[in-house]
C-alpha cells in the first residue's frame, strides 16, 4: 500500500507526545546521512584524533503553507496558526521529529530550533508560507 501522504510530527523529547504537525510541506531536505569519521583537533598538539562512525548535526529546513480552510476565513486565521506554530516549536528545546516513510514506519531525528522562524512576504489573505530549520542530532 501507497504512502498517502507524508506526515511531519513534532514530538516531546520522549517521543510520545504529540506537539505540532507542521501543515503542507512543500520542501524539506531530508533524509540525509550524517554519519562520518568526526575530527578533533587539539589547540596544542600535533595530528587529530579521528572518531569513526560519529553522527554530525545537520540543518533541516521545512519549508510550507498556513492555508485558510473556508472562504470566510482569512488574515486574522492565519495569525493564529503562525502564533500556534511559534508557541509550539519553541527555542531551544529538545524535540523527537517524526517524518512518515510508510503508513507504519517514520524517520526520527532529535531536533531543536535554534532560529526564529521565517515567514516570506505575503499579504496573509488566504496563505502564508514558513520555512523552519531545525538543527538533526543537537541533544
Amino acid at each position: 500500500m501507497a504512502l498517502e501522504k507524508a506526515y511531519f510530527r513534532l514530538y516531546q523529547s520522549d517521543g510520545v507526545s504529540l506537539i505540532y504537525t507542521f501543515p503542507l510541506v512543500q520542501e524539506a531536505n531530508y533524509p540525509q546521512t550524517p554519519r562520518k569519521s568526526v575530527v578533533v583537533e587539539g589547540q596544542r598538539g600535533k595530528g587529530a584524533v579521528v572518531i569513526d562512525g560519529g553522527e554530525a548535526s545537520w540543518e533541516m529546513t521545512i519549508r510550507g503553507l498556513i492555508m485558510i480552510d473556508t472562504a470566510d476565513e482569512g488574515y486574522e486565521e492565519i495569525i493564529v496558526d503562525i502564533d500556534a506554530l511559534e508557541s509550539a516549536v519553541a527555542v531551544n528545546t529538545p524535540y523527537i521529529l517524526k517524518i512518515s516513510k510508510t503508513d507504519s514506519t517514520n524517520y526520527e531525528y532529535r531536533v531543536k530550533r535554534i532560529e526564529a522562524i521565517e515567514y516570506p512576504q505575503s499579504l496573509r489573505t488566504d496563505s502564508q508560507e514558513y520555512i523552519v530549520k531545525l538543527l538533526v542530532n543537537s541533544w
